[in-house]
């Protein structure tokens, strides 16, 4: 009986930490994750596996690998059928066949919600049983006919179908000056093929918009290259490069792409690569170090960050070099995990949020440690007048509601000139916390008598035995309040809303915040710094857990 009752115990502490743990663990998965596994109807915790494919263009075999609904056996050889019988071809470098695998079960996904349900269940419109299982897939197959278009059959294999488009290259100076390089020439005739035995450049036209299509095989190499130098006008100063940017429509392999830069004597490498990750257009931008890197800013470029001379050039030309190099199973995982840190640690100055946020939490647990401690001595050791009745009146102020005392403590801060400043936001713990004093009185009250006569005998005064009797014997109930105290600041987002409105001092939980709303509510991004930032609480508590619970158990306790 006694097994099973600490049998149940542990599975019940075990069910309680999984669902405690769910949130973040949910943070954490959701902290890696790209855009359309974000936006998805299917309910998934973990990350979507990279597939680094060796060539491209390919037909993405998983995009629909979990299909809910009936006769999928029977229906979906009838569904590819169909797309044979419409003439649809996809580009030239596609199996008709495996497209037309995967165009059918997305046709499938499309009509388990457009057809009527009373047909998936095998009864006609009137509520009678069609007949046997053939004769239910016969009434969807038919309806299924009657449906479909070429629009609709052009559009599931789009889903599949992933592709490397490049755009054309654009550059910008400082005097907002635009150039697209290369122009009025093709786009696939504008960057040298550097590597024609394992890359094919084509021109296409992908939604609307002019594209060059890079068909490669890493079979044969590890590497493809397009180079090519360009000759700015008079009217474009390139000493004044700005950015240099491309769209790019990735093929979803977490292939990286880097780029060298040569111009002005100088030659520059991009500090990071860019993952092909997912399969939206996206504009990439480059950027040589400058005035923006100090400034609070959103940072979505890639810095260039210079390697060395060039070799001497016409100083009217800018030489690019876009590698595609091959990354393995292993490095399309590190891509994938590393890419939203990557991207938010370069988004945000999280080094001066971290400063500020290090400096507040240092100033609130040193202030808060020894005003709370000396407070508390008094209250438990010393004897003077109106001590009992000061205690209860500091115990009065617990039970008033911060809310009340907010507009108040700004109005106090403002006219001592401390709005804007971080004043507000250490020194209010300098008064002290009427918490903390009474858990460190109930410590104090706890210590034998006896050892604060002792020290009297051998001449100490009364801070003496304050610094060198109590704070050792007190130590749990200091670090428990060291850590309650580092929570609240660490995790403070009222006091900067209320006295901050430079972002230069933002701590890093507004700062956090402010980023949020400045990257467009990124739920990816956003996960990634809130993971970030909430690593630091764990690992502090972990460490500290013991010194938290002693001091928490002990307080009170006699002897």
């Amino acid at each position: 009986m006694r097994t099973l009752a600490r049998t149940l115990i542990y599975l019940l502490l075990a069910g309680g930490a999984a669902v405690f743990a769910f949130p973040f663990l949910w943070m954490a998965a959701t902290s890696v994750k790209v855009d359309r596994e974000l936006h998805t109807e299917e309910f998934r915790l973990l990350p979507m596996t990279p597939r680094p494919e060796i060539r491209s263009p390919y037909v993405d075999s998983h995009n629909y690998s979990h299909l809910d609904g009936p006769f999928q056996d029977l229906l979906l050889p009838r569904l590819e059928a169909l797309v044979a019988q419409s003439g649809f071809l996809p580009p030239p470098s596609i199996d008709p066949a495996a497209a037309g695998v995967q165009i059918a079960r997305g046709l499938y996904r499309k009509f388990r919600q457009r057809l009527p349900p009373h047909l998936w269940a095998g009864k006609s419109k009137e509520g009678q049983p069609i007949g046997p299982t053939e004769a239910v897939v016969d009434a969807l197959v038919a309806a299924a006919r009657d449906e479909i278009t070429p629009e609709m059959i052009a559009e599931s294999f789009d889903k599949v179908y992933r592709r490397l488009c490049m755009g054309p290259i654009r550059i910008r100076g400082y005097d907002r000056e635009e150039l697209e390089l290369g122009r009025p020439m093709p786009l696939s005739e504008r960057l040298e093929n550097l590597t024609p035995e394992s890359l094919t450049v084509r021109d296409v036209v992908d939604g609307g918009e002019a594209f060059a299509l890079l068909q490669y095989d890493f079979s044969r190499t590890k590497r493809v290259v397009l180079s090519q130098t360009f000759t700015a006008p008079a009217s474009f100063d390139l000493e004044n490069l700005y950015k240099l940017w491309v769209d790019i429509r990735p093929d979803d392999t977490w292939h990286e792409l880097w780029l060298r830069a040569e111009c002005n004597g100088k030659q520059w490498r991009a500090r990071r690569a860019f993952p092909l990750a997912n399969r939206q257009v996206i504009k990439v931008l480059w950027q040589p170090p400058g005035p923006d890197d100090d400034s609070g800013k959103v940072k979505n470029w890639i810095r260039l960050e210079p390697i060395g001379p060039a070799p001497a050039s016409d100083p009217s030309q800018i030489k690019l070099t876009f590698e595609f190099l091959r990354v393995g199973q292993a490095g399309a995982w590190w891509n994938k995990l590393s890419l939203n840190y990557l991207r938010t640690l370069e988004y945000l100055p999280l080094g001066r949020y971290l400063r500020i946020s290090l400096f507040l939490v240092i100033a609130n647990i040193v202030l808060t440690v020894v005003v709370s401690s000396l407070v508390a001595y008094a209250f438990a050791r010393l004897h003077w007048p109106g001590r009992d009745f000061c205690f209860l009146l500091m115990l009065a102020t617990m039970m008033i509601p911060s809310q009340v005392t907010m507009i108040p403590q700004f109005l106090i801060w403002k006219s001592l000139g401390a709005y804007n400043t971080l004043t507000p936001l250490w020194l209010g713990p300098s008064f002290g916390n009427a918490f903390f004093v009474f858990l460190l009185r109930q410590f104090m009250k706890g210590v034998p008598t006896d050892l604060e006569d002792a020290a009297r005998l051998d001449g100490c005064g009364f801070l003496r035995i304050y610094w060198y009797v109590m704070l050792p014997l007190i130590k749990p109930s200091l670090a428990a309040i060291a850590i309650f105290t580092f929570l609240g600041s660490w995790n403070d987002f009222m006091g900067p809303l209320i006295y901050i409105a430079d972002e230069r001092l933002y701590p890093l939980a507004f700062g956090l915040y402010a980023y949020s709303v400045e990257v467009g509510n990124d739920p990816a991004l956003t996960m990634a710094a809130s993971f970030m930032m909430t690593v630091p609480v764990i690992v502090i508590f972990f460490f500290a857990q013991k010194y938290f619970i002693q001091g928490i158990t002990l307080t009170g306790m006699k002897g």
